[in-house]
């Protein structure tokens, strides 16, 4: 019997888009997911952990975590499981879509914490120092009415089905959950190297497919409560801080909206060109490179859209939660996101080579090495234009108290040296103006570079 790293390795060097051959890639975007939720998970215990008291970190935290574990939906491609796994797979698919249906209460009501106009009520005390709690209990009351309104889970958002091919010429070995009678239509893909494998289908009602789609509307919502929150915070030079954070979630909430739009966009052309859109749907394609691959072109880049504007919203609110709570977290989180953007285009670009030159040439490794080379060589030059577009959606934080301090320093290095009087001078303004030492030591290190540039 072949052990799971063998399975792995055959699946994961057998990927190809046009014969409709995406396990492989399908366990390369459930380790990403996990991987996200994991980092997800971390961000949202540093919000925490800032301030465990404050109702808008709690409702961050809340938030990061609902992201965290929408981005992990496809973990069942994280080990060649069996059939058994069905029935918890059907469990967990309940949690997913409690946490679905929490974020989309959390992003519109992400404005309790900032002032929209038309929306006064909602920043009264009560309801901000409360709804990190009351939206969790809501949700939950949501999709277990969902469930029994509709007879069962698979009734509310579909069932599941086992799907495995052990030879070319044998027929498909299939499982559904719940049991129900009658033949799937689907088919084992005609390439001898491929078998033995296995895949789950997991199935979605047109109200499972709703209510992911409907991300889309409730980010733009969110969108524009900030952008008019960052208008109004930015018209008062006391709430600039503020609006910095306004910014920042209004730029999460924008990554959002544009990039999973258009993936959404582009599944529903699929919808209208192909049908339903599963895994199996493919078989009916087969032979047919130019249907399979805008079918798995979508599929996947709808799945990558999930992984990635994740990824990019937990960044920004992190920076806007704690770029002062924090010292150097917003330099830290650019380094993050430029290190993810760079990793995300150079996975794809590498994907899309080797595919490329694999249909056209027969040589998949011919376009890894037309693209990787140039990326490696051109690896910094990418990095600093990423850390510059960074630097824009993620500026230095500096309170006002900063910039006091920063001015009094200004001063003192005015002649290129520092004397003992000034710097008694400066520490006492420190300990004036409540700043720490680490503090002290960033607001010079900032000042000093900033002159060099």
């Amino acid at each position: 019997m072949e052990n799971v790293g063998d399975f792995y390795v055959r699946m994961l060097t057998n990927i190809d888009l046009f014969r409709g051959e995406t396990i492989g890639l399908s366990i390369i975007f459930a380790w990403l997911g996990l991987f996200t939720m994991i980092y997800l998970f971390i961000l949202a215990s540093l919000i925490l952990r800032a301030r465990s008291s404050a109702a808008e970190n709690r409702f961050m935290f809340m938030l990061l975590v609902a992201e965290g574990f929408k981005a992990s939906f496809d973990w069942k491609f994280l080990y060649p499981f069996g059939p058994e796994m069905m029935p918890i797979f059907q469990y967990v698919r309940v949690v997913w879509y409690f946490f679905l249906i929490l974020s989309l209460f959390l992003y519109v009501s992400v404005c309790v914490f900032y002032p929209v106009r038309f929306l006064g009520f909602m920043h009264r005390a009560k309801v901000r120092n409360n709804i990190y709690w009351i939206l969790p209990l809501l949700s939950l009351f949501i999709v277990s009415w969902m469930v029994m309104a509709n007879d069962g889970i698979a009734g509310a958002f579909g069932g599941m089905y086992y799907v495995k091919c052990l030879t070319v010429s044998q027929q498909p070995i299939y499982e559904s959950y719940p049991i129900i009678d009658g033949i799937y239509e689907t088919s084992c893909f005609n390439i001898p190297e491929y078998h033995p494998y296995a895949y789950f289908i997991a199935e979605s009602t047109p109200l499972g497919v709703l209510l992911v789609w409907s991300q889309v509307i409730f980010s733009f919502i969110s969108l524009i409560f900030m952008r008019s929150a960052q208008k109004i915070l930015e018209s008062s030079v006391s709430n600039l801080e503020r609006a910095t954070e306004a910014r920042a979630l209004f730029i999460g909430f924008t990554g959002k909206t544009i990039f999973q739009g258009t993936a959404v966009a582009f599944m529903i052309f699929l919808l209208v060109q192909f049908g339903r859109i599963n895994l199996a749907d493919v078989s009916q394609y087969l032979g047919k490179p130019y249907e399979v691959g805008m079918f798995m072109v979508g599929l996947y880049g709808f799945t990558f859209s999930i992984l990635a504007t994740a990824l990019f919203q937990g960044v920004m609110f992190t920076y806007a939660i704690l770029k002062n709570e924090i010292l150097g977290i917003d330099k830290r989180l650019r380094t993050v996101f430029s290190n993810a953007v760079f990793a995300g285009i150079g996975g794809i670009l590498l994907l899309v080579g080797s595919e490329t030159m694999e249909s056209l040439l027969g040589f998949g490794w011919i376009g890894s090495i037309m693209i990787g080379v140039p990326m490696i060589i051109l690896r910094k030059p990418i990095l600093a234009t990423l850390n510059k577009m960074s630097g824009a959606l993620m500026p230095d934080s500096i309170t006002k108290n900063d910039k006091t301090y920063l001015d009094a320093y200004e001063l003192a290095i005015a002649d290129g040296i520092i004397t003992e009087k000034e710097r008694g001078m400066l520490s006492f303004q420190a300990k004036t103006l409540d700043l720490s030492d680490d503090r002290v030591q960033f607001l010079e290190s900032y000042f000093d570079d900033k002159l060099k540039t």
